[in-house]
């Protein structure tokens, strides 16, 4: 057994956990005991989707597109033709021409790399994250009011919680580590206050479950902000805070007595929820993806940090990939740097104009989502991808793929041949988390070690070799001296930014390898209450039901690797459709039917499951192993200041397949 662990790949929780290699392969793995988040314990995932990561269709070696079909060669040829494709869209079209987009699955390291490769090499500014699908309108939002883009507590903090307020998050099923803890609290006293549209396996925790309509998230929150104020539930000093009176004033045109109609709460649900919450301190505030791929998404951030700031609570948001914390740390976004300077920013942008001797202009270029649009209508020539499976994480999967069949370049890194991959131009094999040293941040800030533990498979190499290998090269036909250097040595990597980013100033490997990581400072952030403005809501009548889409406890983002453990495909073998039985009769749908569930933008097409958990008037679509997923009925509309596409709430319509 390998006597120092490395941390879990894939939710945020972050746990550590021990690997023994035998024969080339995985003989045998456990949690740490003493670990302050695993304390010996793994979720189903850890245990059994492990092993799916050296599998035998694991990629070995470089691809490239000959005569219409990926074929196997070396690495010099797969760079080559890289920085040729680079060179020809820059010199014909410019740097904005190529596109970047990293994964929150790989390491600080390589998300920090890959910013300055894709701003200091080549010279782009469209370089962002898979954040933006799943949670930048948490950054925004938070920057904004508690002043820190991140939690502000440790998992273990929850289990002094008096009260929580826990809205559009599937916790118990997607985060175990965080899962346990609230159960925990709720066993030593601790009230919870959930809101889900759909019954989840949170309601045995919770003291009141607020079942709001789908999409309608910002109405009842804006009258709980109004409630809290109106009958001065608030703590002490928070009338002093900075943006009081601005809150205040623009919730002066609540009228709760609508909210049975506009939201499908009652006020009384409401009223009872601020005296939960108020009366039973320390409150932590926590919201998942519900929240986060909502119309407004932004906008309920800022409310639901201005219902923790009012009673001098705490926020957590639930963020889901391992390292979608430390991604964000590291600048993987279009419109910030590392360390969350604003691209806007003229002193944040020197900053690092010196650091990586380069220059970076005040262009935000293209957000993920908006470089999709540019493959398909040609302002796009050359796009890279790393570690991020984005046929089936963007919204509006058959426009997505099109998109990327008609991009001049596409290069792709990863474990295996992805829906994306299988599109690309060329393939680089990338090692996965067992193969390669490097950190993690998770949930809770904490930034851990990620070691190598397995020999790399085949002929791949890790997402730091392949960006510093590929900016040794001329990308870009410039005549002028290569001046930004990119090390492939991550201890070297996180030095530097432990130099220039402050809140990971006293990271190193050598303290990481004396004990446990933890979460970077606070210190500095101050509070402040945003207003909270109103989102005009609209119904669609051809399209009258409302989606909610989850992701279950077997399945994990787009399914690149949950998808191939045998034991998590077992458990969950089939996609299905859940509705209401009153639904169900009333469009004369029996269990099994095969239907089709349609948006304006798309459909999929499963059979029908039954659920007294799902409302009138709604269809619950679970993410399923292998692309089946709700994204597919998404429209490209996004969250007017995040850039966040809308997955949560459509409007859909239901009928039988053969209709």
């Amino acid at each position: 057994m390998i006597d120092r662990p490395t941390i879990c790949g894939f939710c945020s929780c972050g746990c550590a956990l021990y690997v023994e290699p035998k024969y080339g392969g995985i003989g045998a793995l456990c949690p740490s005991t003493t670990h302050p988040v695993s304390t010996g314990r793994l979720c189903i995932k850890g245990w059994n989707a492990i092993p799916s990561l050296i599998r035998a269709d694991r990629l070995r070696t470089p691809l490239v597109r000959k005569s219409g079909s990926l074929e196997p060669t070396s690495w010099e040829e797969a760079f080559s033709t890289t920085a040729e494709a680079l060179r020809r869209a820059i010199s014909e079209s410019g740097p904005k021409a190529v596109g970047v987009i990293g994964s929150a699955k790989i390491t600080n390291e390589e998300c920090y790399s890959l910013v300055k490769f894709a701003r200091g090499v080549l010279g782009t500014p469209n370089i962002d994250g898979p954040c933006r699908f799943y949670d930048a309108s948490m950054v925004r939002g938070l920057l904004e009011t508690t002043g820190i883009p991140a939690s502000q507590i440790d998992l273990n903090s929850l289990q002094q919680a008096g009260s929580m307020l826990i809205v559009g998050a599937n916790v118990m099923e997607q985060l175990a580590h965080v899962g346990s803890r609230i159960q925990d609290a709720v066993e030593s006293g601790c009230k919870v206050v959930a809101a889900d549209p759909r019954v989840s396996r949170l309601a045995p925790q919770a003291t009141l479950f607020l079942h709001p309509h789908p999409g309608t998230d910002i109405v009842w929150i804006r009258a709980l902000l109004r409630t809290i104020l109106d009958r001065k539930l608030y703590a002490e000093g928070a009338p002093e805070m900075p943006g009081f009176e601005e809150l205040r004033t623009s919730l002066e045109d609540v009228v709760m007595d609508l909210l049975p109609k506009t939201a499908g709460v009652e006020p009384s649900a409401v009223i009872e929820a601020a005296s939960l919450l108020a009366k039973n301190p320390p409150v932590i505030v926590m919201f998942g993806l519900g929240v986060l791929q909502q119309a407004g998404s932004t906008k309920i951030v800022r409310a639901l940090a201005d219902v923790a700031i009012l009673l001098g609570g705490s926020v957590m948001p639930l963020r889901g990939q391992n390292n979608a914390q430390g991604a964000s740390d590291m600048g993987l976004a279009h419109d910030y740097l590392p360390g969350y300077g604003s691209i806007f920013d003229a002193a944040a942008r020197q900053k690092w104009e010196s650091v990586w001797r380069c220059e970076i202009g005040a262009d935000p270029g293209l957000n993920a989502v908006e470089m999709i649009k540019g493959c398909a209508n040609g302002e796009i020539k050359a796009l890279m991808v790393f570690g991020e499976n984005v046929a089936l994480s963007a919204p509006s999967t058959e426009y997505t793929i099109a998109a990327l069949e008609k991009v001049g370049f596409l290069a792709v890194s990863d474990l295996y041949l992805t829906e994306t991959a299988r599109l690309a131009n060329v393939v680089f094999p990338a090692c996965s988390f067992l193969e390669k040293d490097g950190t993690f941040t998770n949930i809770e800030r904490r930034v851990q070690r990620v070691r190598k533990v397995l020999d790399p498979l085949g002929n791949s190499k890790s997402d730091l070799e392949i960006i510093a290998g590929l900016s040794t090269l001329d990308l870009t036909g410039s005549s002028a001296k290569r001046k930004v250097e990119l090390s492939n040595d991550p201890d070297q990597v996180m030095a530097e930014v432990a130099a220039n980013v402050p809140h990971y100033e006293k990271v190193s490997y050598q303290a990481l390898d004396q004990a446990w990581g933890d979460p970077w400072s606070t210190n500095g952030a101050k509070p402040r209450l945003a207003p909270v403005s109103d989102r005009a809501a609209h119904e669609d009548t051809e399209y009258p039901m409302r989606l909610i889409a989850s992701r279950i406890n077997f399945h994990m983002q787009t399914g690149t690797m949950a998808a191939r453990s045998p034991t998590l495909a077992r458990e969950y073998p089939e996609a299905v459709v859940e509705l209401n039985e009153a639904d169900a009769e009333r469009l004369k749908l029996r269990p099994g039917t095969v239907v089709k569930v349609s948006s304006r933008f798309g459909n999929l097409t499963r059979p029908v499951a039954l659920s007294d958990a799902v409302p009138e008037g709604c269809v619950h679509v679970p993410h399923f192993f292998g692309g089946d997923s709700a994204n597919m009925l998404a429209p490209f509309d996004c969250d007017a200041e995040s850039g966040v596409p809308v997955y949560k709430g459509l409007h859909c319509v239901i009928q039988k397949a053969s209709d």
